[in-house]
């Protein structure tokens, strides 16, 4: 940084290192609606006059992917959505959490559904007669 603070005002932009950077929207947008590596390098070739292989194409794309997946996970993370908006706060889950672990199991979990014995093979509990009726 310079003295005033600001720094490389006067340096020139790096240019891009593939040739491709200018034209990164044109190939995500192309991606996004189905296009192949190969049917994006024959529209260079037709449309801009580009002349570019598939594998390029891919190893562009790539590259960019694992840039913005870096950027994401280095980023910080946003604190978690207040659950304000709705009145229902941590504590508040938290204890309803802590109740539904409380409670004893109902009666109808405890029922088996299965009958096993190991020579026979494995077939539901016969039900209720009541429940046969309804």
């Amino acid at each position: 940084m310079t003295k005033s603070g600001q720094c490389c005002e006067g340096t020139p932009d790096k240019p891009p290192r593939s040739k491709l950077e200018p034209y990164e929207d044109v190939i995500r947008e192309l991606r996004r609606k189905g296009r192949t590596y190969k049917d994006i390098a024959q529209f260079f070739a037709v449309h801009l006059n580009l002349t570019v292989a598939p594998s390029t194409i891919y190893a562009f794309v790539r590259v960019r992917a694992r840039r913005r997946q870096r950027v994401r996970i280095e980023l910080p993370t946003k604190p978690a959505p207040s659950d304000s908006r709705i009145g229902v706060s941590d504590a508040d889950v938290r204890s309803r959490i802590e109740e539904l672990k409380r409670r004893p199991p109902s009666a109808e979990s405890e029922k088996p559904v299965f009958h096993y014995d190991e020579n026979e093979p494995l077939r539901l509990t016969p039900k209720d007669a009541e429940e046969s009726n309804h």
